[in-house]
């Protein structure tokens, strides 16, 4: 039964045993169940911990002494976690914290792209319908923020130019987006804003 779960963790964290028996979490029925009652023994009982302070202080060093690395294979990650990440364990745990909105995440680690935190984008960041949202959220802030342009009509007279289009999107580091989701810059400005697609915007740009 999933309550037998947290003497069994105890006796992993005193040292009598060294790990759960590979057959703990075979049964699908009561996995997640068992692993949040590790994850919040850990935070509660051990750290002492508010699920809140758990989601901003818990390190991968934590992970390592609470045993908790143990459990994590079970918690899949979410899209935009780094592999130093472990925030998301807590919120596995604890489904009721509030958690960012897409935009907010997005933003997040498209800035951290653009501040080198982040190498790249995850893998497949930009694929499927969501992925097309994303995409619309990072050209919305490259236009707004980072050009700061005024008018978005003024975009055609940017990007009308191949160019000088890639140009901008390496160095807003966007050119990801016309590799793996538009055609071209033309593409991919007239898909996130239609009603740019009038040819009369792109004559002599």
């Amino acid at each position: 039964m999933p309550s037998k779960i947290v003497e069994r963790y105890k006796r992993i964290l005193s040292g009598e045993q060294k790990r759960f028996s590979p057959y703990e979490f075979e049964d699908a029925q009561y996995r997640k169940q068992k692993v949040q009652l590790v994850v919040r023994y850990a935070i509660e009982n051990v750290k002492r911990w508010t699920p809140e302070q758990a989601r901003r202080e818990l390190s991968v060093h934590d992970i390592k002494q609470l045993k908790l690395h143990l459990v994590r294979e079970y918690i899949e990650p979410p899209i935009e976690a780094k592999s130093d990440d472990v925030y998301y364990i807590v919120e596995f745990a604890y489904p009721y914290l509030p958690r960012l909105p897409e935009e907010q995440r997005v933003l997040w680690v498209y800035q951290e792209v653009l501040a080198g935190i982040r190498r790249h984008f995850p893998p497949l960041y930009f694929q499927s319908i969501k992925g097309e949202e994303r995409a619309k959220i990072c050209v919305d802030y490259m236009c707004q923020h980072l050009m700061k342009l005024s008018d978005l009509y003024e975009l055609p007279k940017i990007f009308g130019k191949t160019e000088r289009a890639y140009s901008l999107l390496k160095k807003y580091r966007l050119k990801i987006l016309v590799d793996t989701l538009y055609f071209s810059p033309f593409d991919m400005v007239t898909e996130i804003y239609p009603e740019l697609s009038n040819p009369a915007f792109w004559e002599d740009s």
